[in-house]
């Protein structure tokens, strides 16, 4: 298991740095959004926002009810700290190896806490790189926009990288059987705390737009390329809401 385990990073790693080679005349630039599917995206997009209306949205606001702010905030970095391995790992193969020690050391010091209460202070558990974003860095094009039921926005190279992220994510040295065990139980938790964390914005983009699938596509692509070019500013803005409004929003796990 461990043997696979660390085989599938080092695989990773080469493959990064053969698309890295192969790739440079690709274009990460997102400001043209393909969506060449988009009937059957808006039909889905229209089935996720009903899922949304009568199941995540009054859950939701039920958990946010109950929920002290200092619990909720707690999740978050609990669910930030999980990632933080992947995060490294990405970082280091784009070549931010500030960023990828940072998060290696947050990980290792917040075990302690499970990650709910962050005792590193470097802001490592605030660095978020993923294999979308490292293709991304290799010029790899993010090629068609899908909506995907219960799941929601992605792209080609999104789904590709939710698939390379779950082989070398650390978790499967636990098998598995536990790791299934674990997303199942984690995954509603995170849905309704995302979900209510960006109530207002979400709502806001929900029922006070024109055209609610072209703006969420929008927000979207806005998201992801401030991931990608690191410009994230943190503030509640549009282009923050990806993360956790989309995120949430959709049941998304990124």
């Amino acid at each position: 298991m461990h043997f696979n385990f660390f085989k599938n990073i080092c695989l990773t790693i080469l493959v990064s740095i053969f698309l890295s080679s192969c790739s440079a005349n690709n274009s990460s630039n997102l400001s043209s959004i393909w969506d060449p599917i988009e009937p059957v995206n808006r039909a889905v997009f229209s089935f996720n926002m009903v899922v949304d209306t009568y199941t995540l949205e009054p859950l939701a606001k039920a958990y946010d009810f109950i929920m002290p702010d200092v619990a909720s905030r707690a999740i978050s970095n609990h669910f930030d700290w999980i990632k933080s391995p992947i995060s490294a790992l990405n970082s280091s193969v784009q070549g931010k190896h500030v960023e990828a020690f940072d998060s290696l050391v947050s990980f290792s010091i917040n075990i302690l806490t499970l990650g709910f209460y962050d005792l590193s202070g470097n802001n490592g558990l605030n660095n978020k790189e993923d294999f979308d974003q490292t293709l991304a860095v290799y010029n790899v094009s993010s090629g068609p926009y899908i909506v995907i039921p219960f799941l929601g926005p992605t792209t080609f190279r999104g789904i590709s990288s939710n698939i390379i992220d779950g082989i070398i994510d650390p978790l499967n040295l636990l098998g598995t059987e536990k790791v299934i065990r674990l997303n199942s139980a984690e995954l509603p938790i995170k849905a309704l705390n995302t979900r209510a964390e960006y109530m207002d914005q979400i709502n806001d983009l929900k029922y006070n737009s024109l055209d609610a699938y072209s703006v969420f596509r929008s927000v979207y692509f806005q998201r992801l390329l401030a991931e990608i070019n690191d410009t994230e500013n943190g503030n509640d803005n549009i282009t923050n809401v990806n993360s956790g409004a989309i995120d949430a929003f959709f049941i998304q796990n990124q």
